[in-house]
């Protein structure tokens, strides 16, 4: 169990904090991938013109939440 303390955590099982730590690692980079294949898809649909299209809205929002929660890592120093 982990337990809040004044100067961070303490856990008396380091392996199941070793594994959320590697699980918060493998959702920081998969959301930053996911952020590149964001990008490339609504690249692709901005040249066919296709700005105001369902699917471009659509991933404008998913693109837009990511950065927020990449954003919020990034302040708390969870991303390289």
């Amino acid at each position: 169990a982990q337990r809040k303390t004044e100067n961070g955590y303490e856990t008396d099982d380091v392996q199941a904090a070793l594994k959320k730590l590697a699980a918060l690692e493998a959702l920081c980079e998969q959301t930053q991938a996911r952020q590149t294949e964001l990008s490339a898809r609504m690249a692709e649909l901005r040249a066919k013109g296709k700005e105001k299209s369902v699917q471009f809205r659509e991933l404008l929002a998913e693109k837009l939440t990511n950065g927020a929660v990449l954003s919020a890592l990034s302040a708390h120093g969870l991303l390289d």
